[in-house]
């Protein structure tokens, strides 16, 4: 990660990562998505708000680490993409971990928007920080989103507002369901195969969807190694189908421990000893 993504990401609390995924690894996890239409499933977003009304819900797809084969494959081949490495070594440390399974939000014309939510600095969460310390940055929870599709300017979909993982003060709730202040809002746009990456204490929602095409966004999300977000991937015991994963991705399963934890190299499959305990 270099010094000017390093300066974007303190500045903005994300950052955008282009064409993090090949254009093969685009049409595997598509077709993955299209062969498995049946375990969609209808997820609302709970909006509040008027002006992020739609006229339906969006879709949800859970457990593709766990669908058959050949359509598991590219879903667990991004469990330590390369691309990200650097990025999640300089924002999480060396060691970090997945916090739980990774999922996939769809949306077509007309689907209702998510209010704005992530507070900053506004009250302490141990789980969802930003700091910059002894000359490194050091996030809680980071989201990773790919784009399996094209997101066009004015489509819709994740919208933040840069610099709010440094807010000290409450989201005003007006702000929140996007009422007011709307210029303070940035919609990001992407193509396929490029990744946002954002620290969960920084602002985000997504806008009502309205793209010709369907959006296809899909989240891994990471934490330090010593911590737990949402429970973590799998608990404390990973299930028996993780036996047929490679060494480093079944290492970022593992539950949170510091100690002898394995370090994932840059290639994404070699793994390293630390240097010394805790590293």
């Amino acid at each position: 990660m270099g010094p000017r993504e390093q300066y974007l990401f303190d500045l903005q609390g994300f950052i955008v990562v282009r064409n993090a995924l090949t254009p093969d690894q685009v049409l595997q996890l598509n077709a993955a998505l299209d062969a498995n239409h049946d375990k969609r499933k209808d997820d609302t977003a709970s909006s509040t708000s008027e002006a992020l009304e739609g006229k339906q819900y969006r879709g949800l797809y859970e457990g593709m680490l766990r669908w058959e084969q050949p359509w598991c494959n590219p879903f667990r081949e991004l469990l330590a993409n390369p691309r990200i490495i650097p990025y999640l070594n300089t924002l999480l440390g060396r060691g970090w971990k997945m916090d739980h399974s990774p999922f996939i939000f769809t949306s077509s014309v007309g689907t209702e928007g998510l209010r704005l939510h992530g507070y900053g600095q506004a009250d302490f969460n141990g789980s969802r920080f930003y700091i910059y310390q002894n000359g490194a940055m050091r996030c809680g929870l980071i989201n990773c989103q790919y784009q399996l599709n094209d997101v066009n300017p004015g489509d819709g979909g994740l919208c933040v507002i840069p610099g709010s993982h440094k807010a000290y003060f409450i989201l005003p709730d007006d702000i929140s369901r996007y009422e007011a202040h709307r210029e303070i809002v940035y919609h990001v746009p992407m193509k396929a195969g490029d990744l946002v990456i954002f620290n969960e204490a920084t602002t985000h929602g997504t806008l009502p969807w309205k793209g010709k095409g369907e959006r296809r966004s899909l989240f891994y999300r990471y934490t330090p190694k010593y911590m737990h977000y949402t429970g973590g991937a799998y608990g404390t015991a990973l299930p028996e189908w993780t036996k047929e994963l490679t060494d480093a991705q079944r290492s970022i399963l593992e539950p949170p421990y510091v100690y002898h934890r394995p370090l994932i190299d840059d290639d994404g499959h070699t793994l390293s000893t630390p240097r010394r305990e805790g590293e």
